[in-house]
């Protein structure tokens, strides 16, 4: 399993405070342990997992799901966006950030957004 030679503590210490940059000091040991521990010990879905982590694939983006179902979510419906201004990992301005945005800014089932510190 090539992946205990590579998953340490310290790198993913090091992975998560660099996506708690507004307050790093949040990442602890239990935080770090509840990703190592699956990771090392989780058997067949702990490669998947760490793959996933490691090379970002997060699966269909909001765009792709919204056209591959678009009599599901792409509906009128009421929408409340809560965003942090902060966001590194996806940060508002970015594809992501704009798709919703445009979604609440054209919804007519109820809109609203609240971007957070």
């Amino acid at each position: 399993f090539a992946l205990n030679d590579v998953v340490t503590k310290d790198l993913l210490r090091d992975a998560l405070k660099s996506l708690y940059t507004y307050n790093p000091e949040q990442v602890d040991e239990e935080l770090v342990d509840s990703f190592y521990y699956p990771a090392k010990f989780g058997g067949d879905g702990a490669v998947e997992a760490i793959r996933q982590i490691y090379t970002n694939d997060a699966g269909l983006s909001p765009m792709e799901l919204t056209a591959k179902y678009p009599e599901i979510l792409d509906k009128k419906l009421p929408l409340h966006l809560i965003w942090g201004d902060s966001d590194v990992v996806t940060p508002i301005n970015g594809d992501v950030g704009q798709f919703y945005c445009d979604r609440v800014a054209n919804n007519r089932g109820g809109k609203g957004m609240t971007t957070i510190d």
